[in-house]
């Protein structure tokens, strides 16, 4: 019983040397990258904080909070070439996902002009908020994908539309905001 005991240990000993024991100073645990503290998404601006910060963290978990599922709509068009793109919901979250794939993708950085103006567009409907990123605004995106960094000066015109949700799902008395339409302009 005591020989079998011993061979067990022994057993197990010779695993760990050879393995590399969990105990050992020279295996290190996981990286563990902390999310940042998102904002509550109480109106259209933090909403785009929460983008950015979302982007930056290639965090796919609060992209899916940001854009309105059921309804979001997003374009970008070309007047160059005259082409047009759309997107929805899963589409961009597939995007934020698609950069977290990419390990070589280092950052991921949007910059929003020093002010953002608030509006309501007379075509949406009455409680749509508009926030329009003008061209040359300092709206940009700035993507490190080593050993080539990429950044993209959002020289067109952007505006993101944004709808409210009463209430929130997790507060009875809380309204929170997403993004219902996003389009860009080239």
């Amino acid at each position: 019983m005591i020989l079998r005991r011993f061979a067990a240990l022994w057993l197990v000993a010779v695993l760990c040397v050879v393995s590399g024991c969990i105990f050992s100073p020279n295996k290190k645990p996981p990286t563990i990258i902390p999310l940042p503290d998102y904002p509550k998404l109480i109106n259209p601006y933090s909403v785009l904080d929460a983008l950015r910060l979302a982007y930056a963290a290639k965090d796919t978990n609060e992209i899916k909070l940001l854009y309105d599922k059921d309804n979001y709509v997003g374009t970008s068009f070309d007047a160059d070439d005259q082409s047009r793109l759309t997107f929805n919901w899963s589409d961009e979250v597939a995007h934020v996902a698609a950069l977290a794939r990419h390990t070589t993708i280092t950052s991921v950085v949007i910059s929003y002009p020093p002010s953002l103006v608030r509006y309501s567009d007379l075509a949406d409907p009455p409680d749509w908020a508009t926030i329009e990123l003008l061209r040359g605004s300092g709206y940009n995106v700035e993507i490190s994908d080593q050993p080539t960094s990429w950044f993209l000066k959002a020289d067109v015109r952007s505006a993101f539309k944004f709808i409210p949700k009463t209430p929130d799902p997790t507060s009875s008395t809380d309204t929170t905001w997403k993004i219902v339409r996003w389009s860009e302009n080239h």
